[in-house]
């Protein structure tokens, strides 16, 4: 009876331990010099737009510098670069 309660111990301890460790290889170092962006890195020297509006066809630009991000002029429909979180 002990051994079934051990057994039962040692794999809820093992279903614990293994989602959190392939969480833990799963997420990657970000490159160095980049930003993060939501969930997403940019990498640094580079361009993306957000808040864009559908309506106006006008969205925000910033530029990735070192890890920080700088805010530029705005773009207008096809001259924006990439979405930052896309």
């Amino acid at each position: 009876m002990r051994v079934m309660s051990l057994v039962k111990i040692g794999l809820l301890a093992a279903a614990v331990a293994l989602p959190s460790a392939a969480f833990a290889k799963s997420k990657a170092a970000p490159p160095p010099g980049s930003c993060a962006f939501g969930k997403t890195y940019i990498a640094t020297n580079t361009f993306c737009s957000f808040d864009c509006n559908p309506a106006t066809q006008w969205c925000s630009q910033q530029l990735c510098v070192n890890g920080v991000m700088t805010p530029v002029l705005p773009c207008y429909g096809t001259f924006c670069t990439t979405k930052c979180g896309g």
